[in-house]
C-alpha cells in the first residue's frame, strides 16, 4: 500500500469516493458505507462484498492444494504397480515428488490467504462445487506466470510492441491495466513508455500474489506442468520466475473486478483489456460505457486479444465489426487498429503451441455515456446472509435429482450387483422394471469415469 494513489479511488461496494485509511486487518474504509477492504500481502482487495468473495477464493485455492496432495497419492499408488517399465516409474516419481513439493510451495505463496487453517476435506469441496467464477479456469491461466517470466519473451515482446504502436507514440500518462494476470505486458509497457502512473488490476490472487514477489525482486520457484511434455523430465519443470529488475514505485497491484472496477470517474489517461472483453461474464455493450468513465475526456481505451466470445446469448458473440458499433456507441472514436499473428504459450517444454491471430484497437473517448445499473454477481440474498434464500424451481429440481441421486449412490455397498440396484429402483417404484437396467448401468459408468477423472 505504500505511495498507492488514494485520489483515484472509489468504494466498489456502494461508489462513493470516500475511501481512507482503515484500521486493524483492514488497509481502507468507505466512510459512506462502512464496507472495509483488507490488503492482501500489501494489495489492496478492493472488491465489492470484500469478506465473502475473499472466502470464496480462499475456498478456490485450497481446493486446488488438497487436489494437488491427492494427485500425489495417486501416482505414489501407480508406483506400487508390477511390471512397470523403467522410464514409467522414474516417469512417475517425477510427478509424484512434483505434485507433493507444488502443493507446498503454492501454500507458502499463499500463507496471506490463510488457506493453511482451513479444514475443509476435499469431499467437502466437491459436494460444495467449489469452483472459480464464471469464465475463469485457475490452471489455465497459471501457465501465464511462466509465460510471463520465464519463457514467452518472443510472445511477451510482440504484444508490447503491437500494444505501444497503437499508443502512437503519444505519453500513457496514468495507465490502468484491467485484468491484467500475471501482470508482464503491464511491467514492460510501464518500463518501456514510463507512463506517469500504471496500475495493474486483477481478481486472481495466486496470479497477483506471485507477481507482487516478482516485481519486487523476489524470484519464486513454481512447477510448470506443460500440455504436451517433449521429454520425460518435462513433465515436471521447477522453474525460476523473475523479473529482469524489480518494479519502480509508480507501479500498483490491486484486487479488482472489471465490472465494479474501485476508481473514481476521470482519473485515467490509457485503460487497456488485455485478452479480458471475451471472457468476462458481462455484454461488451456493458463492460465499455464502464470503461468510458474510467478515462478522462479525449483518453484511450487499448483493447487486445483473440476477441472469442464465448456467451450462452448467440447474440452477445460479436465479430470484430459489432465489437467495434458496441464501442462507438459508448462513446469512443475507434482511431487504430492492427490484426496480426503472434506466438501463443510457447513453451520450450511442451509440443503443444500454436500462433494466434490477435485483434487490437484503439479507441479515443469523445462523449460521457449514461453508466448501466451496478452489477453484481450475487443476488441480495446471497449478499446479506440473514435473508430467506427463495425455493426458486431450479432449487426444487437440484433437491430432487440429489436426493435420488444420493439414495442410488447408498446401494453401491460392494455387495450389490448392478441388477440388484435396478430391483430396488423397480421396487421403490422410481422407474419401470424395463427401463432400470440400462439407466442404473449408465448411471454406474458416468460415477466410474468421474471417479477416474477425480
Amino acid at each position: 500500500m505504500t505511495g498507492f494513489p488514494a485520489d483515484i479511488l472509489s468504494c466498489p461496494q456502494c461508489g462513493a469516493e470516500a475511501l481512507a485509511p482503515g484500521d486493524g486487518a483492514s488497509a481502507l474504509a468507505c466512510k459512506a458505507c462502512t464496507t472495509r477492504f483488507p490488503a492482501i500481502d500489501g494489495i489492496p482487495w478492493l472488491v465489492a462484498d470484500p469478506e465473502a468473495i475473499l472466502g470464496e477464493w480462499r475456498d478456490r485455492l485450497h481446493r486446488l492444494v488438497l487436489e494437488l496432495q491427492k494427485d500425489a497419492e495417486r501416482v505414489r499408488a501407480e508406483l506400487e504397480g508390477k511390471g512397470l517399465r523403467t522410464a514409467t516409474r522414474s516417469r512417475l516419481k517425477l510427478l509424484a515428488g512434483a505434485y507433493g513439493d507444488h502443493a507446498r510451495r503454492l501454500q507458502a505463496l499463499l500463507s496471506p490467504l490463510s488457506i493453511a487453517d482451513k479444514q475443509i476435506a476435499l469431499e467437502t469441496h466437491l459436494a460444495l462445487r467449489t469452483g472459480l467464477p464464471p469464465g475463469q479456469d485457475l490452471t489455465s491461466y497459471y501457465v501465464n506466470l511462466h509465460r510471463d517470466w520465464v519463457w514467452g519473451e518472443e510472445e511477451n515482446e510482440s504484444s508490447a510492441a503491437l500494444n505501444a504502436d497503437l499508443l502512437a507514440g503519444k505519453p500513457p500518462g496514468r495507465m490502468l491495466v484491467l485484468g491484467a494476470g500475471a501482470c508482464r505486458l503491464a511491467y514492460d509497457l510501464h518500463r518501456g513508455l514510463h507512463p506517469e502512473l500504471t496500475v495493474a488490476a486483477d481478481i486472481n490472487p495466486l496470479l497477483l500474489l506471485a507477481t507482487r514477489r516478482i516485481l519486487c525482486g523476489e524470484p519464486v520457484s513454481l512447477y510448470e506442468f506443460p500440455i504436451a511434455p517433449r521429454r520425460l523430465e518435462d513433465h515436471a519443470i521447477l522453474r525460476r520466475l523473475a523479473a529482469p529488475e524489480a518494479v519502480d514505485g509508480n507501479f500498483h497491484l490491486v484486487f479488482a473486478d472489471a465490472l465494479q472496477a474501485p476508481f473514481r470517474e476521470g482519473r485515467f489517461d490509457t485503460v487497456l483489456t488485455p485478452w479480458l472483453v471475451d471472457i468476462i461474464s458481462a455484454d461488451l455493450a456493458a463492460l465499455a460505457p464502464r470503461i468510458n468513465r474510467l478515462l478522462k475526456p479525449g483518453g484511450r481505451w487499448i483493447n487486445f486479444g483473440s476477441l472469442a466470445f464465448s456467451h450462452r446469448e448467440a447474440a452477445l458473440c460479436y465479430t470484430l465489426e459489432e465489437a467495434l458499433e458496441v464501442v462507438a456507441d459508448s462513446g469512443f472514436e475507434c482511431i487504430g487498429q492492427r490484426e496480426t499473428s503472434m506466438p501463443y504459450m510457447r513453451s520450450p517444454a511442451s509440443r503443444h503451441a500454436r500462433m494466434e491471430s490477435v485483434v487490437a484497437f484503439a479507441a479515443a473517448k469523445r462523449a460521457a455515456v449514461a453508466q448501466p445499473m451496478a452489477h453484481r454477481h450475487m443476488p441480495e440474498w446471497l449478499q446479506d446472509e440473514g435473508q430467506v434464500v427463495p425455493l426458486l424451481p431450479q432449487f426444487r429440481m437440484t433437491a430432487a435429482a440429489t436426493r435420488i441421486h444420493a439414495f442410488v449412490m447408498s446401494l453401491i455397498d460392494g455387495q450389490r450387483s448392478a441388477r440388484d440396484i435396478a430391483g430396488v429402483l423397480v421396487a421403490q417404484r422410481l422407474m419401470m422394471a424395463e427401463e432400470a437396467g440400462p439407466a442404473v448401468r449408465a448411471f454406474l459408468l458416468r460415477m466410474y469415469e468421474d471417479a477416474r477423472q477425480q
